[in-house]
């Protein structure tokens, strides 16, 4: 994820004197709305725990000796990834795509995720024998093979010791000979953000309302449209290495305070308390597809910081 210095530089113009879903119940002649909870964990039961659990202490250890904070587990990251490992076993894919085209940050999407997400990929095959070994020990030696990346092809081992995360799920899958792991890292800030229940109009606003914590404020937000993704072949799969949000076709801007203006000259296009609810008015402009909206901010004041994604719910039109 990319690092944004916000449009953000006040000048004076005169003297300054929103992984459990709930439905909402919609007003009169509005589409129906559903509220995701970053807090809450599904009701999940993951395949190996105890070998998962093995991994998760290996990496806190790695984090703490790079001085990096512990990551707390994380059910809706297993799920995710146990998912589509099943899947890239199953049907012998090798990379981060699955055969109808969906990248990891659309998956996590799908399932439920509102906050910044990041995929760490292993797969194994093997012919004429089987997978004997302990899961934990597999998990661990997999895992290994990120640590041992060295700069500048080390992006699997930065997403491990990347400070901005705050939570972790496993992923795993064995099918014949075929083994998939994933390490699914994600940074929680919001507390609930609320969404279309679903697909909205494509060419209209789609509301969206997010909750930040006390302390918190947004700097900017960024519109990323992607059109809807289109099967791939094993081949095309294993031939993509990284892979990222698509490019902003859009930014959104709060309002600057009163009796100022951003030295861009921008009107704003949403208020930002500090901690409280923020309304975005998401324009559909690019037509059918997926938008994704990368939400910039921090904690205390925002403005003239370089900020990291604290949200990136996504809005799907039609």
């Amino acid at each position: 994820m990319k690092d944004l210095r916000p449009e953000t530089v006040l000048r004076a113009a005169v003297a300054l004197a929103a992984a459990a879903v709930l439905p909402v119940a919609a007003a009169r002649n509005e589409a129906p709305r559903r509220v995701v909870l970053s807090s809450l964990a599904p009701d999940y039961a993951e395949r190996v725990p105890e070998a998962k659990a093995e991994l998760l202490g290996v990496i806190n250890a790695e984090r703490r000796a790079h001085g990096a904070p512990p990551l707390a587990y994380d059910l809706l990251g297993a799920k995710v990834g146990d998912e589509f490992c099943e899947d890239a076993a199953r049907n012998r894919t090798s990379g981060h795509w699955d055969l109808a085209g969906r990248a990891p940050y659309l998956r996590w999407a799908l399932a439920g995720g509102v906050d910044p997400h990041a995929q760490n990929f292993a797969a194994e095959s093997r012919r004429g024998y089987d997978f004997t070994e302990p899961a934990a020990e597999l998990l661990k030696r997999l895992h290994a093979a990120f640590m041992e990346e060295t700069p500048p092809d080390d992006g699997h081992r930065r997403t491990v010791l990347d400070p901005t995360w705050t939570h972790v799920g496993i992923g795993y899958a064995i099918v014949g000979g075929e083994l998939r792991m994933t390490e699914e890292y994600s940074r929680r800030v919001l507390e609930w953000a609320e969404l279309p229940a679903g697909p909205a109009k494509a060419g209209t606003g789609a509301l969206v309302v997010l909750k930040l914590p006390a302390g918190w404020s947004v700097g900017v937000v960024e519109v990323a449209w992607e059109g809807f993704p289109k099967p791939m072949s094993r081949a095309e799969i294993a031939a993509r290495g990284a892979y990222g949000l698509p490019p902003s076709s859009r930014t959104l801007h709060p309002y600057p305070p009163a009796g100022t203006q951003w030295a861009t000259g921008e009107r704003g296009d949403f208020r930002a308390p500090a901690g409280g609810r923020i309304e975005l008015k998401v324009p559909l402009e690019r037509g059918p597809g997926h938008y994704f909206l990368l939400v910039y901010g921090g904690e205390g004041v925002v403005h003239g910081r370089r900020l990291r994604p604290i949200a990136v719910p996504m809005v799907t039109a039609e």
